[in-house]
């Protein structure tokens, strides 16, 4: 009864305080105020929808009102204890938004930071101004090209060794397997391995830790009192978010033991950090920013945006050609010759345009991160293109879940899997992929934030599926209609893909 009665006081408390801001910040356009979606109720504006949905229903609403009320409109959302916020769907305004990166437009803000500071800390999902600036140049240097080449052509192998050894298994036993447990495994232990030096397994107690944190943390940008149900109810979040940070540390604590074990004589050579060198991202992160602690919360930032969202989007790929046998040909028509893996000069989007067209597809339907915000630091405010004045620190929303079944963007099969839309042919019936903007497409952000791993997340994604399904058919387990993601900052698969597995050309088992 006491926690009702605080939770009833703490967010009266904030819905005056909201109510007596919004006053004084009022969101126009034209000197008027913007519309508001169907089903917005007085005082407590869109705050019941919030906070009751789930993350997957919130993201069909956001597409249902893109597509048959407001198009690229930009529209006005209310809860009543947070900022005045906005959505926004039109690729014009969203470029500009992706543009005016920093403290004089637009950027994370209080808003973001607060609600995901207890997982990611430091590290670059969280981090501004110089300090994101540091980690992004550690990033750009282990994405490069050159780690790449080595990624694919070195380690996707070796590590691919174990999951086709279960996949095998399965053939043979009739044993049901969990694909996105199976890609989660390999994209762990890939990231454990070049990123951090480390043998790394997705069975890691840091690896259940960090799934519970991000449910909840993800929950909190639908929830206006997650204050307090933190202080109130958070044990288990507490002790999860302290397994993650413990690992976070133990990363950073195991690389300063491996430079101290180095030759004196190589540490000093600037040869043995430049690009060509190689080198695990923890190590550039050493070099490029002095404080370990920021060091292991961008670690485990780096860690969850390789592992999670990459894996993701493999399942998502599966599922979606098992739906469609008759597209597995886009994948299995661009296999390198019998017993030959794809290599990094094989992967370009010249010589395999129908397999990435298969993953830019899954993503345009199944973004990894399916909901970006931002909020206006300018002191003075902004005024969007199409004439929306933003007081200072108002929330600016898209939702590229959205934005992919957007039939003003993809036409009236926007929400069909329809990998064609990006292919191109040319007079000689040549194919190469289509481009799209990353403001009609934002699946990889853009503007200063454009995602780092964008290069490596593509090559994984369409190497692996080849591999998949090289050897073996899928066949899932149940057929329960329409898949659903859960809960999470990402968007992996409600109750994982569970198949049947049998080697191609063989019988049914």
């Amino acid at each position: 009864m006491l926690a009702v009665y605080v939770l009833a006081s703490v967010g009266l408390v904030l819905a005056v305080k909201q109510l007596a801001y919004r006053r004084s910040h009022r969101i126009s356009r034209h000197g008027r105020s913007l519309r508001t979606p169907p089903g917005t109720l007085p005082v407590v504006g869109n705050g019941l929808k919030f906070l009751l949905l789930d993350r997957q229903t919130l993201f069909d609403w956001f597409s249902e009102v893109h597509n048959d009320v407001f198009g690229f409109e930009t529209y006005e959302i209310s809860v009543p204890t947070l900022p005045p916020g906005i959505v926004i769907s039109d690729p014009e305004v969203l470029e500009f938004v992706m543009k005016k990166e920093g403290s004089e437009g637009f950027g994370k803000g209080p808003f973001f930071e607060e609600r995901s500071w207890h997982l990611f800390g430091h590290g670059i999902i969280n981090a501004s101004g110089q300090l994101w600036k540091m980690q992004r140049k550690a990033g750009n240097k282990f994405f490069a090209g050159s780690h790449l080449q080595v990624l694919v052509d070195e380690v996707f192998p070796v590590f691919w060794q174990r999951a086709k050894e279960e996949l095998d298994e399965a053939a043979e036993t009739g044993k049901v397997v969990d694909m996105e447990e199976l890609y989660l495994e390999f994209t762990t232990r890939v990231m454990g391995r070049v990123a951090f030096g480390m043998d790394l397994s997705n069975s890691h107690p840091f690896s259940a830790a960090f799934d519970y944190a991000s449910d909840l943390t993800g929950l909190r940008f639908q929830n206006p009192l997650w204050k307090v149900n933190y202080y109130l109810f958070g044990h288990k979040f507490r002790k999860a978010v302290s397994i993650v940070k413990s690992f976070g540390n133990e990363i950073v604590r195991l690389a300063v033991c491996r430079r101290d074990l180095e030759n004196p004589s190589e540490k000093s050579n600037p040869q043995t950090n430049d690009d060509e060198s190689g080198g695990d991202l923890v190590n550039m992160l050493l070099d490029a920013v002095p404080e370990h602690h920021v060091v292991a919360d961008s670690a485990i930032n780096f860690l969850s945006a390789g592992r999670d969202t990459t894996a993701n989007s493999m399942t998502w790929m599966l599922h979606l050609l098992l739906e469609q046998p008759s597209l597995t040909n886009y994948i299995t028509d661009e296999l390198p010759p019998s017993g030959d893996f794809h290599t990094y000069a094989s992967l370009s989007t010249a010589l395999t345009p129908k397999s990435h067209a298969v993953f830019l597809e899954t993503l345009r339907l199944y973004p990894p991160v399916p909901f970006e915000l931002k909020q206006t630091l300018n002191s003075a405010g902004m005024t969007l293109p199409d004439g929306t004045v933003l007081p200072h620190e108002s929330v600016i929303v898209w939702c590229p879940y959205a934005y992919g079944r957007s039939k003003k963007i993809w036409g009236e099969d926007a929400y069909e899997f329809n990998p064609e839309r990006w292919i191109e042919r040319t007079g000689d019936e040549a194919e190469k992929l289509k481009v799209r903007s990353a403001a009609e497409y934002p699946v990889f952000n853009g503007g200063a934030r454009s995602c780092l791993g964008k290069r490596m997340a593509e090559v994984m994604g369409v190497w692996v599926l080849s591999e998949s399904l090289r050897e073996w058919e899928f066949e899932e387990v149940e057929k329960v209609g329409r898949r659903r993601s859960r809960n999470s900052l990402t968007l992996p698969m409600e109750g994982g893909l569970k198949v049947r597995v049998r080697k191609r050309n063989m019988p049914a088992l």
